[in-house]
């Protein structure tokens, strides 16, 4: 019974250093009143002045949504009655990353108003996910034919390729703003840079290669 051809299998793998694409700002309304009545009013009223920000930046803000309501009472004195608090948090995305400062400054200027972010990230759709995929199986063909080149052989078909997986990932500031801030008189203005964006990309390759060169061999090779 002849014996297999031997194979190599390798893992491929790529990082790209990409821009982001798209940033998200999270934007909490929280309000307190003596009933639950004027506490959800109040909630309302701000809900509406944030709307307005959001409208005024136009095409800019590419999606929203109100990810969380709450309409609890909050104790702080157990001595005291409970006090009603009502909140709204809303999800934004935003597709214009220059206006992310704008924006933060706009909605932080609120009362009752918390600002989250901006969240640098790339969109699910990315090219450069595609991009990292293709480096990381260029990487596995070279460093398959490096292999085989170390026994004298050559590749000659391919097995198998599995995708080992990929994921993006990147610096996300939550609650604060980058060290890179200006302030102008008595208005304020912050001059962010996004975060870059690393796209990971991996991916495993079986190969069928040529008889190996044993003259090539070294007797050193085998030795434990």
């Amino acid at each position: 019974m002849s014996s297999p051809h031997p194979q190599v299998v390798v893992r491929g793998e790529a990082v790209l250093v990409v821009e982001p694409e798209i940033a998200g700002i999270g934007v909490t309304v929280r309000t307190r009143a003596r009933d639950r009545q004027t506490a959800l009013e109040r909630c309302a009223a701000r809900q509406a002045e944030v709307s307005a920000v959001l409208a005024s930046a136009e095409e800019s803000v590419e999606s929203l949504e109100t990810t969380g309501v709450s309409v609890h009472l909050e104790v702080r004195d157990r001595r005291a009655p409970g006090e009603p608090v009502a909140s709204v948090h809303t999800q934004v995305t935003v597709n214009r990353l220059d206006l992310a400062g704008e924006l933060v400054v706009a909605l932080g200027r609120l009362d009752d108003v918390d600002v989250s972010g901006p969240y640098w990230r790339l969109r699910t759709d990315s090219p450069a996910y595609e991009r990292a995929r293709l480096a990381a199986v260029q990487d596995a063909v070279h460093r398959a034919r490096q292999y085989a080149g170390a026994f004298g052989a050559q590749l000659t078909s391919l097995i198998q390729v599995s995708d080992a997986g990929l994921s993006g990932g990147g610096f996300q500031v939550a609650g604060a703003m980058p060290a890179m801030a200006r302030f102008e008189s008595s208005d304020i203005s912050l001059d962010l840079t996004p975060a870059r964006q690393e796209v990971h990309g991996a991916v495993e390759v079986r190969f069928a290669m040529s008889e190996p060169d044993s003259s090539r061999w070294s007797t050193e090779v085998f030795r434990g």
